[in-house]
């Protein structure tokens, strides 16, 4: 987990901080009028870390009460580091619902019907009608199958895939095949940000370097700092120098403690689109920012993918001090709880 103290922001000046910046000193009261006016807000994306607590207990985005719209309960959060990165050039959210189409039939319609029957009599009679109906394409199957029996027996090509071609070729029509789409469920959403970050003073380059560290360590794994469960009593460490004293012992090592033997899950980050005000030519504390309205909400995030290029100009470039000037960096997320109807009505 990175440093619970740090905090990044790039970049960290407003694009027109005063009327100086903008040359616009000298218009009087109507320097804003027809000019390129001052940037009173700066918004920002904010990737915000946080581990949940897990305590020995389960950790169920689906299940537990205590997320309730897709957000981990304060009591329940290790925070860690913020970062502030500009608006991207591609904010876009995608909704999507996953259909199958299914060919209920004859019987699969009165199937349906007769789940919500419990009168016997209902039933009864809903198979006898199923009965009927299917009577005619019932027929027509066994046409079917005999002509494709003959032609194989034959040795001749050709085949009817259903007793509905035949009804098409003898009859101008085909069988209803009582088709629904069922709904089977929503997925995830993820998202996807670019960024081009490009130093222009030594403070910025460091910035992006600690804002590209916290990526890789927000989104990968670390080996667990305290070992879980402990030795037998009595029992020693084979792998030290006071081992048991055989040689198998000592190079046997002792899986219940050892601190590379477990992987701690990743960090998770509450992503929001936030704004900042500009108060005199600089930015306001970051602790200030509010809320961007007109956005959508993001449930909280798992980072699936970072990727970074040292290069984006197609040629290497380094400073004095080590720096490389201009990287872009793509960012992946998904969100750890689905959006429902409900969660529209919030904002997401």
């Amino acid at each position: 987990m990175a440093n619970t103290s740090s905090s990044y922001r790039y970049p960290d000046i407003p694009p027109v901080g005063s009327s100086a910046d903008a040359g616009l000193d000298g218009l009087g009261i109507n320097w804003n009028r027809g000019g390129e006016g001052l940037t009173p807000w700066v918004d920002y994306i904010r990737f915000s870390e946080y581990r949940p607590k897990y305590n020995g207990k389960a950790i169920l985005e689906s299940f537990s009460d205590e997320n309730k719209g897709g957000r981990v309960a304060e009591s329940w959060k290790e925070q860690g580091t913020t970062v502030f990165l500009y608006m991207p050039s591609n904010i876009a959210v995608s909704y999507a619902a996953s259909y199958n189409s299914t060919k209920f039939g004859v019987g699969g319609i009165m199937a349906a019907q007769m789940l919500g029957s419990t009168n016997s009599e209902d039933v009864a009679k809903s198979l006898q009608n199923a009965a009927a109906s299917a009577t005619p394409e019932a027929g027509f199957g066994a046409v079917k199958d005999a002509a494709n029996a003959i032609s194989q027996f034959i040795g001749t090509e050709g085949g009817i895939s259903s007793g509905s071609d035949l009804a098409a070729v003898t009859q101008g029509r085909i069988f209803n095949p009582y088709e629904e789409q069922i709904f089977n469920g929503i997925t995830f959403r993820a998202h996807n940000f670019q960024f081009k970050l490009v130093a222009r003073t030594k403070q910025e380059a460091e910035q992006i370097d600690g804002i590209l560290k916290f990526f890789k360590m927000v989104m990968l794994p670390r080996y667990n700092s305290e070992p879980l469960g402990t030795p037998k009593s009595g029992a020693k460490d084979a792998t030290s120098s006071e081992g048991s004293g055989t040689a198998a012992s000592k190079l046997t090592p002792d899986f219940s403690n050892t601190k590379n033997r477990y992987l701690e899950v990743p960090s998770r980050v509450e992503v929001e689109f936030m704004r900042i005000q500009n108060i005199q030519g600089k930015l306001g504390q970051i602790g200030s920012a509010k809320t961007v309205q007109g956005l959508f909400k993001m449930k909280d995030c798992i980072i699936d993918g970072f990727q970074v290029n040292y290069t984006p100009d197609g040629g290497y470039v380094n400073t004095d001090d080590g720096y490389v000037p201009a990287i872009d960096i793509n960012i992946s997320l998904k969100e750890i709880a689905l959006v429902t109807g409900e969660d529209i009505a919030q904002g997401f």
